[in-house]
């Protein structure tokens, strides 16, 4: 066994919950164990567990492939956990806090399963834990208000609207099979979810929003832009700077505009943004059915075109509408677990059919889908690989998806155009990010570049881009700066006689690892 899964084994015995991704037998036994993860306990075990595999991986001689990548990941931890405090003032943000996650696990959409009655009882073992977790929240912001880290305004406005839009709704709510909800199921949900997610909602209306920041990124707090600095050096390349990825995001858009008003004087057009407004669609049923003819159109065509190997029925993705609790996200896609019990789910909005137009649905479907994150990741999953790999790697996995949308066959010009906008769209994100977090630009700055390239987004859309970004610092570069990696990669092999099957065959059999990693594996 190698080293990363032996850590992997000891971290689920830490937190057994990330075993309802691997399902690994061993530890059903702790499936009703949810630890408070935002407690000093348990960062306390984290880090050691961190210093015991540091000193192991430093006593190896020689270090595998596997190795390298768990000693890049736990250097990073360690930093993370001893210069990085920004974090134990700002535990949860909009997209990152597991109360939220819990309402999704508890409607059954998220990776715990209820297949049997028992499952229920056990969930609920687990739910009692949220008063720990919730108080713990709210003591570290607490801490964040008397030193002076809080969150930005613009953040604790959607995290409250959101709140208040689970508890109105009811999002939490479950759809039992005949004879399996338990008699105090719902009596233990409104003690241990409800009533966390009012008292953490009073305290952020009632408390904590009289101290939230202007600013929105960690440009704002002492030490930020150095945490940024080292974020997107982890997500990508050791020595990559934030200037330098600034200046890429606009270079691109330079070269993704020219392309732009080519494709416009082609088809001999006045105002291509606009011409392309009147395919909007009308209905929610009009969306998934379209995708559903695309998801077999990019199986039957594109995949025996790029690749080995058949892609049958059984393997494809579902195609779901998003939850209500993340109405703020776009699209995105949810991988089947380990033992293939569940099924991949590609997830789209629905919830205002006329943002979406008919002709995007293609370019999407190539990320999401095949050969994007379903194939790539299912890929993975059924590879022999350590399992440790298998929990993925974002600029490997987001880089492959943007690579993806090139193998496109784009003869609908329409089509076409929304290939060049997605790319300006992923452009666009290594400006705005590093704007926001090493730049200090204004939330009014970035809108207004947004607005102006983005002219097929709403102006909703484009605020719940940029609070994406201002809650997940680094993680928007990771697209094009991975997609940069697999060119790279495509074209070295390309010199070296490889047909373009056998080069998607290594690019994948190479990963999932940072792109570096990849990047420095070709030579």
């Amino acid at each position: 066994m190698e080293l990363c899964d032996k850590y992997l084994y000891e971290l689920i015995e830490i937190n057994p919950t990330i075993n309802d991704f691997f399902i690994l037998k061993e530890f059903i036994h702790k499936r009703h164990i949810q630890p408070n993860v935002y407690s000093e306990r348990y960062y306390e075990k984290l880090y050691q567990l961190d210093k015991k595999y540091l000193r192991l991986l430093n006593q190896k001689k020689e270090k595998t492939f596997y190795d390298e990548i768990l000693l890049r990941d736990i250097k990073n931890n360690i930093h993370m956990e001893m210069e990085y405090e920004i974090y134990m003032y700002v535990p949860v943000n909009l997209n990152d806090n597991l109360l939220i996650d819990y309402v999704t696990e508890c409607n059954g959409n998220g990776m715990y399963q209820f297949i049997k009655r028992k499952d229920y009882t056990i969930f609920l073992q687990r739910l009692k834990v949220l008063s720990q977790i919730t108080n713990e929240i709210i003591l570290k912001m607490k801490n964040g208000i008397k030193n002076k880290v809080c969150l930005p305004k613009r953040t604790v406005d959607k995290m409250i609207e959101n709140i208040q839009d689970i508890l109105k709704y009811k999002l939490y709510q479950h759809r039992f099979k005949k004879g399996f909800k338990p008699s105090h199921w719902d009596e233990t949900v409104e003690k241990y979810l409800v009533k966390n997610l009012q008292k953490f909602l009073s305290f952020l209306i009632n408390d904590y929003y009289t101290h939230t920041i202007e600013g929105i990124g960690l440009s704002s707090y002492k030490g930020g832009k150095d945490a940024y600095r080292k974020m997107i050096q982890y997500e990508t390349f050791d020595t990559i700077t934030p200037q330098e990825v600034h200046n890429l995001g606009w270079r691109e858009l330079k070269r993704l505009q020219k392309e732009k008003k080519r494709l416009q004087k082609k088809l001999g057009l006045k105002n291509i943004d606009e011409t392309v407004k009147q395919y909007n669609y009308t209905t929610k049923e009009g969306i998934l059915n379209d995708l559903h003819k695309i998801r077999d159109k990019l199986q039957n065509k594109i995949y025996p075109k790029y690749f080995h190997g058949k892609i049958n029925k059984k393997d494809l993705y579902q195609i779901k509408e998003i939850r209500s609790e993340d109405k703020h996200y776009f699209a995105y896609y949810i991988p089947p677990n380990l033992n293939n019990t569940t099924k991949g789910k590609f997830y789209i909005n629905t919830l205002k059919p006329e943002s979406i137009n008919r002709h995007e649905l293609y370019v999407l479907s190539l990320h999401e889908g095949i050969p994007g994150h379903h194939y790539e990741i299912t890929y993975h999953h059924n590879n022999n690989i350590p399992n440790y790999l298998k929990l993925g790697n974002t600029a490997y996995s987001e880089g492959w998806g943007l690579y993806s949308e090139n193998l496109g066959d784009y003869k609908d010009n329409y089509e076409y155009y929304f290939k060049i906008q997605y790319e300006i769209h992923r452009s666009l994100r290594l400006v705005i990010d590093t704007g926001i977090h090493f730049f200090g630009w204004s939330y009014e700055k970035c809108f207004k570049l947004m607005k102006k390239h983005l002219t097929n987004h709403s102006e909703k859309q484009i605020e719940n881009e940029i609070v994406r970004y201002m809650n997940h610092p680094g993680q928007a570069v990771t697209y094009k700066l991975g997609e940069k990696a697999f060119l790279y990669v495509r074209d070295r092999l390309f010199k070296k006689g490889y047909s373009i099957k056998d080069i998607h065959q290594k690019m994948l059999e190479i990963g999932p690892c940072p792109i570096e990693f990849l990047v420095n594996s070709i030579g």
